[in-house]
């Protein structure tokens, strides 16, 4: 069988991967300690690459800074959470929401691209991939019932 060539896409724009963590009593402070890190640091110095969080969740986030690419922002977070596994799973069996998330602008003809490797991976941490699609600021949202009147 004959394979033809996939027709290069837009990629989302403001692209960026992150593992969300939620549940009771979950911060910043929290996911630092599940990771056994004293501090931000090692993110904070890695331009592109964070820790955020607000009530009852925390996010590990890689943006276009630091790779262009939902596969490359993806496989950044797998590098990362390989070695911390166990806590991974210590933050499930304490009943906290785990997942990863790929967040963007999806405009008309853009595409997003996860790699077979980068899907096994997350698979063998048994971390679920998500997607969050977010419109650019500005543009009349569109009422998908409008046309009832």
């Amino acid at each position: 069988m004959e394979m033809k060539p996939v027709a290069k896409m837009k990629p989302w724009a403001d692209l960026t991967t992150s593992l969300v963590v939620s549940g009771r009593g979950m911060d910043s402070a929290s996911l630092l300690s599940e990771f056994r890190l004293a501090d931000s640091e090692e993110f904070s110095s890695r331009e592109g690459v964070g820790i955020y969080s607000g009530p009852g969740w925390a996010t590990l986030t890689v943006d276009e800074r630091h790779a262009k690419s939902a596969d490359e922002q993806a496989a950044e977070l797998i590098r990362f959470l390989g070695p911390h596994k166990p806590a991974l799973d210590a933050l499930k069996k304490a009943g906290k929401s785990v997942k990863v998330d790929v967040s963007g602008v999806a405009e008309s003809g853009s595409g997003l691209y996860v790699s077979p490797e980068v899907l096994t991976g997350l698979a063998e941490l048994g971390i679920p991939l998500t997607y969050t699609t977010v419109r650019a600021s500005g543009e009349d949202e569109e009422d998908p019932l409008a046309w009832l009147g």
